[in-house]
């Protein structure tokens, strides 16, 4: 129940970014590029130094962050809590990486799409693929709004 939950919201989410983004999708402005960027290294370094506070200085104070079973964290002190539990079950990376593969601006908005990599010292490795909405806020920063780990096999 719960996969396929998870499977219709984000079929109906890309769905939405595509319809939207080809209906009036524009190149990406160079700041909102440079300040991904800069947000997709502070994950990389985050994870490195085991430092929670540079990952989640890059989301909105109203981010959803969702895993890939579907199970969502409300706020950006809850993204922060949550994700200094799992820091502290896998520790510092020992390296860590973000590949960005496509990315389009609708307005206000960035989609973007890619995958990010972190190998930890216990032999542990997590790849996730993601699709992570960028929202510019009123002091002109991109900040992550909504992130979604997107599951990496479907069972049915």
């Amino acid at each position: 129940m719960r996969e396929e939950r998870v499977g219709t919201l984000m079929v109906m989410f890309l769905l939405f970014c595509s319809s939207t983004c080809l209906a009036q999708s524009k190149p990406i402005e160079s700041a909102a590029r440079r300040q991904i960027d800069a947000g997709n290294q502070a994950w990389i370094d985050g994870m490195k130094q085991g430092n929670v506070g540079l990952i989640t200085a890059t989301y909105t104070p109203d981010a959803v962050d969702c895993s890939q079973e579907g199970d969502c964290v409300r706020g950006r002190s809850a993204i922060e809590k949550q994700m200094k539990e799992e820091m502290a079950k896998l520790g510092k990376a020992e390296s860590a990486s973000v590949t960005s593969i496509g990315s389009v601006q609708q307005g206000r908005f960035v989609y973007e799409w890619g995958q990010a990599e972190a190998s930890f010292p216990n032999g542990r490795k997590v790849v996730d693929q993601y699709l992570t909405a960028w929202r510019e806020e009123p002091d002109g920063t991109w900040k992550s709004f909504r992130n979604l780990v997107i599951p990496n096999s479907v069972s049915r």
